[in-house]
């Protein structure tokens, strides 16, 4: 069966980069359907309810948005699709806690603030000595987020005085953009514990220090300290019905339960998409917001696949996988003594050691938990606290659990982040589980289609970081017509840059329209 329907675009995926993508398009003025597997959008940004707990599903908090109109690159986005004053967002009080052990043994146990200043002169307190050279990288951060934000919005030509301007303005960017975290950090004369500090974030990027570019690091701490965060008040599902509201007020369509099982191509361009139900609809631009392992290797078929597509995505490592623990307590925060609402406990705050304990399961108890009520008093029915924890695994370790132990596991796991998050933090809560539920990286296969339960994408490796990416994006697009866009992509994971990269595959697909139609008109 064929639908002809003169579709200009179809986006596969509702998650945050596939809604981005069809918004986006749809704004333009283009005919856009975007399929759904699932009966609601949003993939990992969404929600779910046990009990009388409804839970955020994997956000912790947003970066890059300001509650000012105009601040921030997500904001930006949000303001220009006009969903922004559509969610009601809160703020979240203070940037993390961590706790863990620094490079000669002693605990660490510090909260650090939002705003710049104040990040500076709280490290400082811990760590006396590190005032200049915290001050000085964050002058740094501020050079390297303004060069983003030139190449971003400029149509650069390469010529020697282009490159001439660039090095006088943002000659920092460039000497450090081959350069990992840790070696610059190195070059700045960072003390070693104010280093673990300002670290901490590396968590919700996946890799570890020694490896994690510096440049993608520091424009996400950065505007992260400068601007704060938020979540969304009614879960990051408030978010995705947002964006799938816009959707529709642009005049794009979305069709929930439609599971695309593969994408057409006729003389190595795309020509449309068969449903699983044998549905076919025909469009010669088609929007991914999926793994390329998932699409190469499911959804083409072999001789549809460009060689140079297998090359580069074999040569990619799958990032970090995920697994939660969701709490439902019957106590408050305040009974319980909870005053933080992010938490890095790990047993090490050096990151390359850190990440090796993540290779397996009973190595592994370090977590990022966040208590929403701390953000947000009215999530849960007064005197009951909503907790998430997440921990990740650089490894399919996963993989080697068997059917018959899955459970047990599953059970396991949780008792062993209860049991560190008490010992870390002195706090009871295990008397008070009212309501538990966990999701391994199984269940995160299962439920998004990523591989292995991949939560981060692709490895941000040195060789595969943002910047690398950035310089041979173009080479992705060797298959006519299809285009991704997601945490899989060019900017890397989580829901900002998965926003962002749909926004930018969307234009990057309307330049291809508008290329062959000059190429129509001249012929």
């Amino acid at each position: 069966m064929t639908h002809k329907n003169n579709y200009d675009i179809i986006v596969i995926g509702a998650g945050c980069g596939g809604l981005s993508a069809a918004v986006c398009a749809a704004k333009e003025g283009k005919k856009v359907l975007l399929l759904e597997r699932h009966n609601t959008p949003g993939g990992f940004s969404t929600s779910f309810v046990r009990g009388r707990f409804e839970f955020e599903t994997s956000l912790h908090e947003l970066c890059r948005f300001s509650t000012e109109a105009g601040l921030g690159e997500l904001r930006q986005i949000f303001d220009f699709m006009g969903i922004s004053d559509k969610i009601k967002w809160s703020p979240v009080p203070d940037a993390f806690r961590l706790l863990s052990k620094s490079y000669d043994g002693s605990p660490i146990d510090v909260t650090m603030p939002f705003g710049q200043d104040n990040f500076i002169n709280t490290m400082e307190e811990y760590v006396p000595g590190s005032k200049e050279s915290m001050t000085r990288l964050f002058m740094l951060g501020d050079e390297i987020e303004a060069a983003i934000e030139y190449f971003a919005s400029n149509e650069i030509k390469i010529s020697l005085k282009e490159i001439h301007n660039i090095m006088k303005k943002y000659g920092n960017f460039v000497k450090t953009a081959p350069y990992s975290v840790n070696e610059v950090l190195d070059a700045l004369k960072v003390p070693q514990k104010a280093r673990e500090i300002f670290n901490a974030y590396w968590w919700y990027l996946g890799i570890d220090c020694d490896r994690l570019s510096f440049t993608h690091y520091i424009c996400m701490v950065n505007s992260y300290i400068r601007l704060g965060s938020v979540i969304p008040t009614y879960r990051s599902h408030e978010m995705s019905m947002a964006l799938a509201g816009a959707l529709e007020d642009y005049n794009g369509e979305i069709r929930y339960n439609s599971h695309v099982s593969r994408i057409l191509f006729k003389d190595g361009e795309a020509c449309g998409v068969v449903m699983k139900n044998g549905e076919k609809i025909d469009c010669n631009h088609i929007i991914c917001n999926c793994s390329p392992t998932t699409v190469y290797s499911k959804m083409m078929k072999k001789s549809d696949v460009p060689l140079s597509a297998v090359k580069r995505t074999n040569a990619r490592t799958f990032g970090a996988r995920g697994a939660c623990v969701y709490l439902g307590l019957n106590r408050s925060p305040e009974e319980l003594g909870i005053k933080d609402y992010s938490f890095f406990i790990t047993d090490t705050a050096d990151s390359a050691s850190q990440f090796a304990l993540m290779k397996t399961i009973d190595t592994n108890s370090s977590q990022a938990t966040v208590c929403l009520n701390i953000a947000n008093p009215d999530c849960s029915p007064e005197g009951t606290t909503i907790m998430c924890m997440t921990t990740l695994y650089t490894d399919n370790c996963w993989a080697d659990v068997t059917p018959e132990g899955y459970f047990d596991e599953k059970d396991m796991l949780a008792a062993r982040l209860i049991a560190k998050f008490e010992e870390a933090t002195g706090i009871t809560i295990h008397k008070y589980i009212e309501e538990i539920e966990v999701a391994t990286p199984v269940t995160f296969a299962r439920y998004t289609n990523t591989p292995q339960g991949c939560i981060y994408g692709y490895l941000g490796d040195d060789w595969d970081s943002v910047v690398p990416r950035f310089m041979t994006e173009a080479l992705d697009c060797d298959t006519k017509g299809l285009r991704f866009c997601g945490g899989w992509g060019t900017q890397l994971s989580g829901i900002n840059s998965a926003v962002a990269s749909g926004r930018n595959a969307a234009y990057a697909t309307l330049g291809d329209i508008e290329n062959e139609r000059s190429a129509q008109n001249e012929a």
